[in-house]
């Protein structure tokens, strides 16, 4: 999508000079003025576009440079370069077949595609952090966001996110921890913890962790691929006031493990 981007703006060049070199050559200059207007703002919704809507937006934007090529004229071939260089308007953003994908009950809401946010820009699944003050262990990080998209966060966005310390990666079940275990500290073996942001555009903006457990399911460093389930409570606060606690059930997360650590 970075990519994407990139041309989009040249598609905006592009259009620019075209209309300013063909506009004359439609039979009727208000038609041409109404079809340059509607391209106008089919390209700026296109330059919105995500990979849930990208192709509806590209058509969107193909036809309305097929109208202008009919109601201008096309004397350079530069309107009909665009519509070629749209293709089928299928977005193939994900060469590597980079698998991220998290689902969640949260709070009796059903999110059944949440990856990490920007996944659509960056496809990358996992990241690697290591907590040098708690443990030696690395952990790996994933991360499920509703709106992931959008990168900034919404008033509904709804991100999870989980680290998975290298004592923890092998099939079984392991406590899902508040935060990170201070194995320094208290001697004891890291566990996977987690972090959640919940906003609902109420007066209750904080939501804060509390225990709960993960299953690993696969992990498989032939294939690359880490599975499970998890299932957590929060409490959720706002002005000193709390509510909850509040249920994540039925939770699953598949990623690839794409990161160089693993190459």
């Amino acid at each position: 999508m970075k990519k994407l981007n990139f041309i989009f703006s040249l598609i905006a060049l592009c259009f620019v000079l075209n209309c300013d070199s063909d506009s004359s050559n439609g039979d009727d200059p208000a038609n041409c003025d109404a079809a340059t207007e509607q391209v106008t703002e089919a390209l700026a919704d296109f330059n919105t576009a995500n990979e849930l809507n990208y192709t509806e937006k590209c058509n969107d934007y193909k036809s309305a440079l097929e109208n202008l090529q009919s109601a201008c004229g096309d004397e350079n071939g530069q309107i009909q370069a665009l519509i070629d260089g749209l293709g089928d308007c299928t977005l193939t953003n994900n060469p590597g077949n980079i698998e991220a994908l998290m689902t969640a009950n949260i709070a009796g809401e059903q999110f059944n595609l949440m990856r990490p946010n920007g996944f659509n820009l960056f496809n990358n699944a996992i990241g690697m952090v290591t907590y040098s003050y708690f443990s030696d262990e690395d952990y790996i990080r994933i991360q499920g966001n509703s709106t992931y998209q959008n990168i900034s966060p919404t008033e509904f966005t709804k991100e999870i996110t989980i680290w998975i310390p290298q004592s923890s990666w092998s099939v079984g079940t392991y406590t899902l921890a508040d935060s990170v275990v201070d194995a320094f500290e208290t001697g004891e073996t890291p566990t996977p913890h987690y972090g959640i942001v919940y906003f609902n555009n109420d007066e209750y903006p904080q939501a804060f962790e509390e225990e709960g457990t993960i299953t690993i399911t696969e992990f498989n460093l032939e294939d690359r691929v880490i599975r499970g389930t998890f299932e957590f409570s929060f409490m959720r606060s706002g002005d000193g006031v709390e509510i909850g606690p509040f249920q994540c059930m039925n939770g699953t997360f598949d990623y690839s493990l794409d990161d160089e650590y693993f190459d």
